[in-house]
C-alpha cells in the first residue's frame, strides 16, 4: 500500500511539473523565415559576410536555407558557436561565372519565435567582394519571408 501510495504522489508531481511546462497563450510559439539579400548595384558579387541577430524578441534559429540566384543556392557557410547565442554569422562564396547584380536574395533564416513580442532583426554586412577578391560597396536588408 505505502508502494502504490510513493507511485501515485510521484505520478501526480511529475503530472503538475508538465503541466506547468505547457506554453500558454504569453508564451506562443510561431516560426518564420526571414530573408537576408544583398544589394551590389551594378556590380557582381561572388562572396559576402554578414551577421544576424534579433535586438528584440525571444528568437531560436533552427535552420539556414541558401538563395535565390545558382551562385548561392546551396546553403551558406555559418558559425554554429554564435549559433547558439540567438544569432549568426553566415558566409558564402561562389568561384562560377555567372553572379548575381543587384538586390538578390542570399540567404533565407527560419526561425523559431517565442512570446508576444514581435522580433526586430538586424543583419551587419562585414564584406561583399567580386570575383577578383575585390571589395565591393554593397547593401545587406532583411526582409520577413514566407510564414509557416
Amino acid at each position: 500500500m505505502k508502494t502504490l501510495r510513493t507511485f501515485l504522489l510521484l505520478a501526480l508531481a511529475l503530472t503538475v511539473c508538465a503541466w506547468s511546462q505547457q506554453p500558454d497563450a504569453a508564451t506562443a510559439v510561431r516560426f518564420e523565415a526571414v530573408d537576408i539579400y544583398v544589394d551590389s548595384g551594378d556590380r557582381p558579387l561572388a562572396a559576402y559576410q554578414f551577421e544576424f541577430a534579433a535586438e528584440t524578441g525571444a528568437i531560436t534559429i533552427v535552420g539556414i536555407e541558401g538563395g535565390d540566384h545558382a551562385a548561392f543556392k546551396e546553403p551558406p557557410y555559418y558559425d554554429p558557436v554564435a549559433l547558439m547565442n540567438h544569432r549568426v554569422i553566415i558566409a558564402a562564396f561562389s568561384t562560377g561565372p555567372d553572379l548575381p547584380k543587384g538586390r538578390s536574395r542570399v540567404a533565407r533564416i527560419h526561425v523559431r519565435v517565442s512570446g508576444d513580442i514581435e522580433p526586430e532583426y538586424i543583419v551587419k554586412l562585414e564584406v561583399a567582394a567580386s570575383a577578383d577578391g575585390e571589395r565591393i560597396p554593397a547593401k545587406a536588408l532583411v526582409s520577413r519571408g514566407e510564414e509557416q
